[in-house]
C-alpha cells in the first residue's frame, strides 16, 4: 500500500521496467487504450489483493508475453490526475526477448537504451521526469 494513507483511496497500478542488460522494453499503446500512441513501459492496474511484484509478473505476461523477475521498488508517484498511485519496479528479463504484444493493448515496442530515450514521443512527462531524476539515482 501506499506510504501516504491518502493515497489509499487511489486506485494502484505497477510500472514494470524490464530491462535486459542496458536495453530497456518501451511499448506503444494501442489505440484502444487510454492515451493510445503514447509510449511507456508496462504498466497495469493491480487486482484487489494483488502484490506489486505479482502484478508486474501478470503485466508482463499480459501485455507482452515475457517473463520477468521483479528486483525491487524504484519509486511511487501519484498521476496527475490523481486517479492512480503509480508503483514503479525494476524487472529484470527471465527468458527470451521474444516479445508478443497483446492486441489492442501494445501497438508496437522497442528496446532502447537509456540515451536514446529522447528519441520516444509522444511520452508521459512523468515518465521523463523518472528517467531525468529518479532512474539515475535509483539504478
Amino acid at each position: 500500500m501506499p506510504s501516504d494513507p491518502r493515497q489509499a483511496q487511489l486506485r494502484q497500478a505497477i510500472v514494470a521496467i524490464i530491462e535486459d542488460g542496458d536495453d530497456m522494453l518501451f511499448i506503444e499503446r494501442g489505440k484502444e487504450d487510454t492515451y493510445g500512441g503514447y509510449w511507456s513501459n508496462v504498466t497495469g492496474e493491480m487486482n484487489a489483493g494483488e502484490a506489486q511484484s505479482a502484478a508486474c509478473i501478470r503485466e508482463a505476461s499480459e501485455e507482452v508475453g515475457l517473463k520477468v523477475i521483479p528486483e525491487r521498488k524504484l519509486w511511487e508517484s501519484v498521476t496527475r490526475g490523481a486517479h492512480f498511485v503509480l508503483h514503479w519496479w525494476l524487472c529484470r528479463l527471465d527468458g527470451q526477448r521474444d516479445v508478443k504484444p497483446q492486441p489492442g493493448e501494445v501497438e508496437a515496442f522497442r528496446w532502447i537504451k537509456l540515451a536514446q530515450l529522447q528519441q520516444i514521443t509522444p511520452m508521459f512527462s512523468d515518465t521523463r521526469v523518472f528517467y531525468r531524476d529518479i532512474y539515475p539515482l535509483v539504478r
